[in-house]
Formats: C-alpha cells, sequence, structure tokens
C-alpha cells in the first residue's frame, strides 16, 4: 500500500484513521500540526481517530492478534479489511489516472505551444507569400502595359515599312525605266537626223537623281 499524501510505498509502521486512510508517520505528523483535516475526504482527524499499524507483521503477531476473537467479529474485521484494501486500490488508481491526466495535459500544452508556433510562422509565411504575389500581379500588369506599347510600336514600324517599301519598289521601277531608256542601242537612232548632243547627259543626270532618291530610302528603312 501507498501513503495517502505522499503516495510513498508503506514499510514498516505507518498510521491508519477513522476515516479509512492510511498515511506515512511524517505525513501524519504533518496533518496533526496543521489543520488536522484529512487530505482525502477532509474529516477532522484526532490522535484518538488515528491508530498506528505494522505493513508487515511478524509470524507471532499474526498468531496471538486474533487468538480468542468469535468467528463473527473475525468475519466483520476481515470484511473490513478487505474493503480498505479495496478503497486503498481505488485511491492509488485515481492518483495514478490524475498524474497521467497530469502529464498528457502538460503534454498538449506543450504541443499547443509548438502548434500556436508553427502557426504563426506558416501564417507569416502566407503573408510575405501574398505580399509577393501582388509585387507580381502589378509587374505583370506593368509588363502587359508595356507589351502593349511595343506592339502598338511594331504595328506603326511595320506601316511605315510597307510605305517605305511601296515607295522603294516605285523608285526601283523609275529607275530600272529610266536606266533602260539611258542606254538604248545606237541602231535606234535614224540616219539623217541631227543627233541630240545633250540627250544621254540628261538622261544619265535624271538616272542618278533616282539613284541618290533610292540611297535615301534605303537608309530610312
Amino acid at each position: 500500500m501507498r501513503c495517502n499524501a505522499c503516495w510513498r510505498e508503506l514499510e514498516g509502521r505507518a498510521v491508519s484513521t477513522t476515516c479509512g486512510h492510511i498515511y506515512c508517520n511524517e505525513d501524519a505528523s504533518k496533518i496533526l500540526s496543521s489543520d488536522a483535516a484529512c487530505p482525502i475526504c477532509d474529516q477532522v482527524l484526532s490522535k484518538s481517530l488515528m491508530r498506528p499499524v505494522d505493513i508487515n507483521p511478524g509470524n507471532e503477531w499474526i498468531n496471538m492478534a486474533m487468538v480468542g476473537v468469535s468467528p463473527q467479529i473475525l468475519m466483520k474485521s476481515a470484511y473490513r479489511s478487505v474493503m480498505f484494501y479495496i478503497g486503498q486500490q481505488e485511491l492509488e488508481m485515481n492518483y495514478k489516472m490524475k498524474k497521467i491526466v497530469g502529464q498528457c495535459k502538460q503534454k498538449c500544452e506543450v504541443m499547443q505551444e509548438k502548434f500556436t508556433e508553427k502557426l504563426e510562422q506558416i501564417h507569416t509565411a502566407y503573408q510575405k507569400m501574398a505580399k509577393r504575389c501582388q509585387m507580381m500581379e502589378r509587374e505583370i500588369e506593368s509588363l502587359s502595359k508595356d507589351k502593349q506599347e511595343l506592339q502598338e510600336k511594331y504595328a506603326e514600324k511595320s506601316r511605315q515599312k510597307r510605305k517605305l517599301d511601296e515607295m522603294y519598289d516605285q523608285l526601283r521601277s523609275e529607275y530600272e525605266s529610266v536606266k533602260r531608256s539611258a542606254i538604248q542601242p545606237a541602231n535606234n537612232f535614224f540616219p539623217g537626223a541631227e543627233p541630240e548632243l545633250f540627250s544621254g547627259m540628261t538622261n544619265m543626270m535624271g538616272g542618278r537623281e533616282y539613284l541618290c532618291r533610292l540611297h535615301f530610302i534605303q537608309k530610312q528603312i
């Protein structure tokens, strides 16, 4: 059996009470010196209500303790002893259960603290990620605007290029026409006709003007 106050294993002598509890000598002295109340049932105790008992009595005590006592008293005493033992087992079981519950509660509190800490860390990481997503969304919007502006500029440059290509093709055609007219074979001239001395010069000058314009357009492209 164990002391109902400190729950240490009882050895040697102990003190039992009329309320059905048992204590070691140290705790029994503390109870009488303080409020004299049983820690289990709060019954007021005194020395007359507390009796010293031998936890492990010898054979001599066992042989002589109940000598001359009637069987009815022996049975009644045995019944009370058994009930006292059962009550002690229940008290010890309740003590162990409370101890286990206290340990589990302490572990749960530690786990709750760790869970709260992890939850705060996750919440902080989530807030950082949310801010980063907002920044990325703003950046995407800015990039979309830049893309739209670049597309508009590209379309405008494409229109300009098409116009320049058309101008280039037109000037090229004109240049080819002037070039063909400037290098006509000599058999196209009729005999006896006055040679036009400056016609070739005029055609050459016109060809050079077209070439300069063509070169200028190529630079613009």
